[in-house]
């Protein structure tokens, strides 16, 4: 059987082996925004206990200065690293909000904390010049 070099092309094109876009550069990405996206599920969560006017463990969770200061057991986001961000972990495992709280942190919602704790530029540490 032989097959034609056009023809072959041509089913190439058609089933988008061959196409030089991938999709990805088609449509640009936006990182969740704090106020926009993340504050609307902190407070529904998470501000209850970790607001204004409780601070369980000293987390405030109602900014993200707070949140990268942390309370007791440390800082509540890792910046670029969402799997190592005790606030992700918490969720994860369903130690966060406790269980007493009326809504758990859905997977819809889960997934765009960890999309902007990802998105978010990894601190840098620099040498100390000597």
């Amino acid at each position: 059987m032989l097959i034609r070099p056009h023809a072959f092309l041509f089913g190439l094109l058609t089933c988008g082996l061959a196409s030089t876009s991938t999709g990805a550069d088609d449509k640009q990405v936006v990182a969740p925004d704090f106020k926009r996206d993340v504050l609307p599920i902190l407070d529904a969560k998470c501000l209850h206990c970790h607001g204004a006017k409780r601070r369980d463990g000293k987390l405030d969770m109602r900014s993200l200065e707070s949140m990268l200061v942390g309370g007791v057991s440390g800082p509540a986001i890792k910046p670029g690293n969402a799997q190592k961000s005790l606030l992700i972990e918490l969720i994860h495992y369903k130690e966060m909000p406790p269980k007493k709280e009326p809504a758990p942190v859905t997977n819809e919602e889960l997934a765009l904390l960890r999309k902007w704790i990802t998105a978010m530029p990894a601190p840098t540490t620099l040498a100390p010049i000597r």
